[in-house]
């Protein structure tokens, strides 16, 4: 923990400051407020603080006057000044004396960040978190304190923080900066390991630690680290090291688990191992399938509730078949809101023709995957609102419905007079009506939705030619396979090798 005092002859400034920023969150505590000049440096040579934030003019001792005592005793405070606007140029000189920033009244958030974070930065010798400024020796040390019995076994762990969308660079360095201390700190005491910062990577061997305690122990430094930080940590366990040679390439393969933590805002505590899987269950591409067609009928059918239900199933169901990929994410959304347009298309309702390609990369764009679910999620909801909002007359609006129940229905032996009940006309009247306003007559119209499912079964799976007939409501394979040919030139059979042999040229 950062040690930081505050010294104003104004008691609302420091007040003020305390308030301004949740210091415990950010691993500083304030252990001292001093009214004046003498009062601050006896604080400073007592308490002995990482930081010092002084007002630059104060009773019996100025600022400036307090840090050449600092130099002259070698005391490593580091100092800012905070000054009123007529001491402006009186605060800038002062920095020649060695202080880290000047800051003007009233004091600035995002200033005073900044120029804590600088003070941070300094204390660790890494600017910023860059391992060039941890020297051999401090390396060497900090492996030192894990030689304690021979036969030891050592456990890498990675760490890290989820932060905040609205948090800025600067915050995000100090509750970095607060998760290492608390590590540090937590570690030592409880006789553990050590933690040190390697590329960038915050790295924790644990000592003595089998794989069946591993769980269980990094569990209670997971809640102790979200608790001291007010953020929520993410662990990644490594295979046991059996000597410290061994630790560098068993703390490679965290590294290898890193791009899960995109997902992590999803987990409910986000420790992952490296020797089991991440998720309890593996990704299937029919199950998500089947939830995408529920999220489209559900906009297509004005079902709030539905489209609520579906799309939280079917992006439950995309995080597990991306398994750890941002891009394949990316992607699974996109390519079904290329398939909302096209369905949207095929009603007869206006779309939205997004750019998919500047859909694509907003969603690079994304820090977390909750993140990426709001920005398709809204997606999907301007296309409820485009059916919502879509001035139609009432042909076109029994269109969209008899175009909508053969969607839902095909499968089953769905008539002409079937269709008419459904919506509330006479058949001879509606034979007509659905050729005028959907370009074909109605038989027609059926066989091609039914065949779109075929080739979609023809493709994704190895299911006979009789069955996917039967699955998508023909009577029997001879007629499927004549409408096919009729259709697309070839059968079924030919369709599936064409494809096939075509997928397999590309690969190779």
């Amino acid at each position: 923990m950062v040690k930081m005092i505050l010294a104003d002859d104004e008691p609302v400034i420091t007040r003020g400051i305390r308030k301004l920023v949740d210091w415990q969150g950010l691993g500083i505590e304030i252990v001292g407020e001093y009214t004046d000049g003498k009062s601050a440096l006896e604080g400073i040579l007592v308490k002995k603080p990482d930081i010092a934030l002084l007002d630059i003019y104060m009773p019996q001792m100025t600022g400036v006057e307090l840090l050449k005592e600092c130099q002259a005793m070698e005391v490593k405070t580091q100092v800012i000044f905070i000054s009123g606007f007529q001491d402006f140029e009186y605060a800038k000189a002062a920095l020649q004396y060695g202080a880290v920033d000047y800051l003007l009244k009233p004091v600035i958030r995002e200033e005073l960040l900044g120029a804590v974070e600088k003070c941070v930065s300094s204390i660790r010798r890494e600017e910023p978190w860059a391992e060039e400024a941890v020297t051999e020796e401090e390396k060497e040390a900090d492996y030192g304190r894990l030689v304690q019995v021979e036969d030891m076994v050592y456990l890498p762990v990675f760490a890290d923080v989820l932060y905040r969308k609205e948090e800025n660079a600067q915050m995000r360095k100090l509750v970095r900066f607060s998760l290492i201390s608390f590590l540090e700190e937590y570690l030592e005491a409880e006789n553990l390991g050590i933690t040190f910062v390697k590329n960038n990577h915050i790295v924790l061997v644990l000592k003595g630690i089998e794989r069946v305690q591993a769980k269980e122990t990094v569990s209670g430094i997971w809640k102790e680290a979200c608790r001291a930080t007010g953020h929520t940590a993410v662990f990644i366990i490594g295979k046991e090291a059996y000597g410290m040679g061994e630790i560098p390439a068993a703390f490679g393969e965290c590294l290898k688990l890193q791009s899960y933590l995109f997902f992590a805002d999803k987990m409910q505590i986000p420790i992952l191992s490296v020797q089991e899987p991440v998720y309890s269950q593996k990704g299937d591409p029919d199950a998500l399938g089947e939830a995408r067609e529920k999220v489209l009928n559900a906009i297509i059918g004005q079902d709030e509730t539905g489209f609520e239900n579906s799309f939280a199933r079917f992006s439950r169901l995309l995080l597990l078949t991306a398994d750890g990929k941002k891009e394949d994410a990316c992607f699974y959304y996109c390519s079904a809101i290329r398939l909302a347009e096209e369905k949207m298309a095929v009603m007869g309702l206006p779309g939205r023709n997004p750019e998919m390609k500047e859909l694509l990369e907003k969603g690079r764009g994304c820090e977390s995957f909750g993140e990426m679910e709001l920005l398709y999620k809204a997606a999907f909801a301007a296309y409820m609102e485009c059916v919502r909002t879509a001035v139609v007359s009432s042909e076109k609006q029994d269109i969209r419905k008899a175009k909508d129940y053969i969607e839902k229905h095909y499968r089953e032996n769905l008539t002409l007079g079937v269709l008419a009940e459904k919506i509330h006309m006479n058949p001879y009247y509606f034979s007509s009506f659905f050729k005028k306003n959907a370009g074909e007559n109605f038989k027609d119209y059926l066989n091609r939705v039914r065949l779109q499912h075929a080739v979609a079964l023809l493709v994704s799976t190895d299911k006979k030619a009789y069955e996917i007939a039967d699955e998508v409501g023909f009577s029997d394979v001879r007629s499927f396979t004549e409408v096919f040919a009729r259709l697309y030139g070839e059968t079924p059979g030919g369709y599936r090798k064409r494809i096939r042999s075509a997928d397999m040229g590309q690969d190779i």
